[in-house]
């Protein structure tokens, strides 16, 4: 059940981190029309652009690691037998789970001490700079819970993360 609530969650913040992107685009185009059509540049576009790219990166990050489409290196995996591509995928799966978890925590202690000081960028905008931390606390705080509940739901079924592709031709 805790399973499919986590990755229900990440499929949730993919579709914000998409929408985040895609504002991205809006928001650059009107910047590139405003500027060279209009002559009149704007002040925000830059920053939001910059901050938008960050929730969109660490939102993302728990529903990649769910789909298994997070960075990962195969060449000598590939070639293993389907048990130990399982085990290691496991293995592989609570490291990153391990990595993920004390990254959230450090952006955790990071934010708190930010808000306590009311920290703010050095920019236009003068943003509270909690804003900048708390996508990746978010993010590698979900996606440490998305890497272990594949691992544990690969108990069940090892399909989930057995890679059973062929090894690619070398």
């Amino acid at each position: 059940m805790i399973v499919r609530w986590i990755m229900g969650v990440s499929r949730v913040t993919a579709w914000l981190a998409a929408g985040a992107f895609f504002v991205i685009g809006l928001i650059v185009t009107y910047e590139v029309v405003m500027r060279y059509g209009f002559l009149a540049p704007t002040r925000w576009v830059e920053e939001t652009a910059r901050l938008l790219q960050i929730y969109g990166v660490f939102l993302a990050c728990a529903w990649l690691v769910g789909r298994r489409e997070h960075i990962r290196i195969t060449v000598l995996t590939a070639r293993l037998p389907r048990g130990a591509k399982v085990w290691l995928g496991r293995l592989s799966l609570i490291v990153v789970a391990a990595i993920a978890a004390f990254a959230a925590q450090s952006a955790g202690a990071l934010m708190l001490s930010a808000i306590e000081r009311g920290e703010r960028t050095d920019s236009t905008l003068e943003l509270p700079m909690w804003l900048l931390h708390a996508p990746v606390v978010i993010g590698l705080g979900l996606a440490a819970l998305q890497a272990l509940a594949l691992a544990i739901a690969s108990l069940s079924e090892p399909a989930l993360i057995a890679d059973d592709d062929p090894p690619p031709e070398i």
